[in-house]
Formats: C-alpha cells, structure tokens, sequence
C-alpha cells in the first residue's frame, strides 16, 4: 500500500493520477484539465495533494459548496473578469501569476465554466484544473465548450 501524510496529519493514498498530474505540470504546452470519473473515488483529495506540493497559491471554488460563485462569469468569460468577480467574493485569494492553480470543482453545478478555459489557456498566467463528480451525466455540456483549448 503506499500511503503519504497529507496536509495536517491526514493519510493519503497514492493513486494513478499523481503521475498524470505532475506530467501535465511538467508539460510546457499544458491546457486547462478536466479530470471526470465516478463519485467518491479521490479526485478532489488527489487535486488538492498535488496543488498544495506543486502551487504557491491555490484557488479552490466548489460551485456546490458556495453557489454564489456561480456569477463568476456573469460579465464575461475573459480570465480578468472571471478573477475579478472571484476577488470581489472573497478579497483573501491570491492569484500570482505562474504560480496559482486555479481549482474549479463539482464543474457539474456550474457547466458554464468551461466556456472560460479557452481564455485561460490564451492567456497563460493561471493553471486550471476543473472536476466534478456525476460528469458523464453533463459532459456533453462540457465537452463542446473550448474544444482544443483543454484536457480530459
């Protein structure tokens, strides 16, 4: 079993999509990911191990969690709107450029969302990595938004 201490004393189990993560950070031509698959399997907490190793900053949004984020793209889909509205909810995140990982989770709730990665990709300063949980049920919302400007 290969088992590692996660952040603050949690256990965390290793899993396959370690490597995937740290290869597509290490890709210079990385675009936005979506990683999709079945509920309760460890996508979230695989994210977050991967983002607090590899990120100075993490953004995390979870548009079940906090549904007001939702109007994060209410004036627009460009990153300097979508940061901006994200700021104004909450003043205490950090977006550093090169630096920030930006994480959308239970995309599900908010679809929409993919419609932004195209102008993440175009410009560069942010990583993105999207998931949700039931994905295969909207997906196809999902899939025709920023065709090649994104992962699965």
């Amino acid at each position: 079993m290969n088992v590692l201490e996660g952040a603050k004393g949690t256990v965390y189990l290793r899993r396959k999509i370690d490597r995937f993560l740290l290869d597509w950070k290490a890709d210079s031509n990385r675009k936005p990911l979506i990683v999709k698959g079945s509920r309760q399997v460890g996508k979230t907490a695989a994210i977050r191990h991967f983002a607090s190793a590899n990120y100075r900053s993490v953004v995390e949004i979870n548009f079940v969690e906090n549904p007001k984020y939702r109007a994060i793209t209410q004036n627009g889909y460009s990153v300097d709107e979508v940061v901006k509205s994200m700021s104004l909810l909450d003043p205490t995140l950090c977006f550093i450029p090169h630096e920030t990982l930006i994480f959308f989770d239970e995309i599900q709730d908010h679809p929409d969302i993919a419609t932004t990665l195209k102008f993440f990709r175009q410009d560069g300063r942010f990583d993105v990595i999207c998931s949700g949980s039931m994905l295969g049920i909207s997906y196809r919302t999902i899939e025709s938004n920023s065709v090649g400007y994104k992962t699965d």
